[in-house]
């Protein structure tokens, strides 16, 4: 009998524990819980696109979203996006700018390039905004810190106006600090940190490479002058420089 009753205890002891472990997992589970009912979409102004029924709205990216894939080392001071929706008022339709490469977006271009101050409407020759739309962009972990930040390289992209075919132009490891868009061409110029001294930091200890890309060409941009030019300007300088 009593050998029963340990029996018995032990059975209901063990169903007490099997019961409350589907509750701790859970709780646990929650707490891990990534799906989309968990996060928290925010939504910028809308942008209106010129002379088209397109509308552009903009993903806030908030300091910390999304584990630690991208974080603004800025302290939430500069705004960044984490993606685009583009929707079209006339058929309702929609569509992600990328749905596979994690990017951090700092500007989205129509009309004006990075040192312009207004949009100029090029009635007259080629005009690449009539087309295309260019962004700011970090997309590649390059010092290795397991975020996307402000400390890694800025990338110039490209997509249609529509928010398709969106392309990184500007070549890797290069850190764009400025462009502009070569009025009456397909070309865009640009000037580039390259990391030479291999520190994983773009600053003035870093040589400033102008670069150029034409988007019809399909391919990223590359160093405007060749390198047996640049070593013949060394040779140069080295003839004037004071002693």
């Amino acid at each position: 009998m009593l050998r029963l009753f340990f029996i018995i205890s032990s059975i209901s002891f063990l169903a007490a524990c099997s019961d409350k472990n589907p509750d701790v997992n859970l709780q646990e589970k929650l707490k891990k819980d990534t799906t989309a009912k968990s996060q928290q979409i925010i939504f910028a102004d809308p942008q209106m696109i010129d002379s088209s029924h397109i509308v552009i709205y903009p993903l806030i990216l908030e300091k910390g979203s999304y584990g630690s894939s991208y974080v603004s080392s800025s302290g939430g001071q500069r705004t960044s996006y984490w993606n685009l929706i583009f929707y079209n008022t006339e058929t309702q339709m929609q569509n992600l700018l990328t749905r596979d490469r994690k990017v951090l977006i700092y500007s989205i271009n129509f009309g004006s390039s990075s040192s312009s101050s207004s949009v100029e409407p090029w009635a007259n020759g080629i005009n690449i905004f009539k087309e295309n739309i260019i962004y700011t962009a970090v997309a590649k972990d390059y010092n290795a810190n397991k975020q996307l930040d402000e400390d890694d390289p800025t990338y110039l992209f490209i997509s249609n106006r529509d928010g398709t075919n969106f392309r990184q132009i500007s070549p890797d490891n290069f850190n764009i600090v400025s462009w502009e868009v070569v009025k009456g061409t397909t070309k865009i110029i640009m000037q580039a940190r390259r990391d030479n001294n291999s520190d994983q930091v773009f600053d003035e200890h870093d040589t400033l490479v102008p670069l150029v890309a034409d988007i019809n060409s399909g391919k990223p941009a590359v160093e405007t002058f060749k390198q047996t030019f640049i070593d013949s300007l060394k040779q140069q300088f080295g003839k004037i420089k004071p002693a």
